[in-house]
């Protein structure tokens, strides 16, 4: 579980970097991790619905301290859903994984995109996460970060336009229970499309990168070429309003 507490952590740190007030209340204990750490069960709920269910364990008195002193519980929250061929809201399920975004705005908003592997991909290459933007900026850098019970790690492997970005990250080579997760803040207005497209078959660092942003790509955010044509497997986007 190593991997999976050290993306928590980085998860968390980032998060409350950007957010940062005061908040000192008496609370209702709804749930308490093995580390001693208890959450009432709003801050449980929320920390499910924004990363995923199981995330709470993994945090450390002072990861919950960060978490609590930030704005993130303050802004509306929200999990986007696919239904049909228009994702509107919930979550898509495919291939043995599952791909949930959540966003809480004020006066921007915070966007959470979490790939949880419930099955063990056979190709551990490079696999894409990021978003289509129309009519909103990205602010900063997003942050992506992959873990399995093993292992954790982080890319900075970006390819960015005004309409969209796209980060590469390969998967760790051993571990099971497989969470990719990318945390990203946009204005407000506008909405977002976001994907994750898992490589079918090995492919080079450079080729992951061979992509541009429409709404008529994979997942309504990419569309790729050259060899990275036929190898990502076309799941579907999640779009989010953001207002």
């Amino acid at each position: 579980m190593k991997g999976l507490k050290l993306l928590a952590v980085t998860l968390i740190v980032t998060m409350c970097t950007c957010f940062i007030s005061d908040s000192v209340y008496a609370k209702e204990v709804y749930y308490t991790n093995k580390n001693g750490v208890s959450f009432t069960e709003e801050e449980y709920k929320f920390l499910s619905q924004m990363f995923w269910e199981g995330s709470q364990d993994l945090m450390t008195e002072d990861d919950y301290q960060r978490f609590i002193n930030s704005d993130l519980m303050e802004g509306t929250l929200e999990t986007i859903y696919y239904v049909d061929v228009m994702p509107i809201a919930g979550t898509i399920s495919d291939l043995g994984k599952t791909v949930k975004l959540s966003k809480s705005c004020l006066d921007t908003c915070t966007i959470s995109t979490t790939a949880t592997w419930t099955g063990v991909p056979n190709i551990r290459s490079y696999d894409v996460i990021g978003a289509y933007l129309g009519g909103t900026e990205l602010i900063g850098t997003p942050v992506t970060t992959v873990g399995s019970t093993t292992t954790t790690d982080g890319s900075l492997e970006i390819v960015k336009a005004s309409n969209g970005f796209g980060v590469s990250i390969k998967l760790p080579s051993t571990g099971t229970n497989v969470i990719v997760n990318q945390l990203f803040k946009v204005t407000k207005g506008g909405y977002i499309y976001a994907t994750y497209q898992h490589a079918m078959k090995s492919i080079s660092l450079e080729n992951s990168k061979k992509y541009t942003f429409s709404t008529h790509g994979y997942g309504n955010v990419f569309v790729f070429s050259g060899v990275a044509e036929d190898t990502y497997d076309r799941m579907g986007g999640l779009k989010a309003v953001l207002e």
